[in-house]
């Protein structure tokens, strides 16, 4: 897919919505396609949503771990992607303090576990 990509001009890009596609990709933790779009087009790190979030934003909201792990190749910038806000004025502790989407939450059973993932989450 992403040799396809590649081939594509910035207005394809847009036409076939390819910031949609990246976001459904990290709400299915498709971790294999961030990577590769993140090597292909590095700047997608710092594009923002209509809420002003970023990938990464998204992964914290989603609780994609894997996919929020990639942050870690960024060196330096982390710190800087980590004090970004969103339209709410929500930086990425804001979005962590939250509660997960009940999509996350049904995958452990037990509140107790819950809770410890959640916890898990915020440190």
């Amino acid at each position: 897919m992403i040799k396809e990509i590649r081939k594509l001009s910035q207005a394809d890009l847009n036409k076939m919505n390819i910031d949609k596609i990246i976001y459904d990709a990290i709400k299915h933790g498709i971790i294999e396609f961030i990577e590769e779009m993140l090597k292909y087009k590095p700047g997608i790190v710092w594009k923002k949503d209509k809420k002003g979030r970023t990938i990464f934003a998204h992964a914290i909201v989603l609780r994609q771990e894997k996919i929020f792990s990639l942050i870690y190749n960024l060196g330096a910038r982390k710190c800087i992607m980590a004090r970004r806000h969103d339209i709410f004025r929500n930086n990425f502790l804001h979005l962590a303090g939250k509660l997960s989407p009940p999509s996350q939450l049904e995958r452990v059973s037990g509140a107790a576990l819950q809770m410890q993932r959640e916890l898990q989450w915020f440190k």
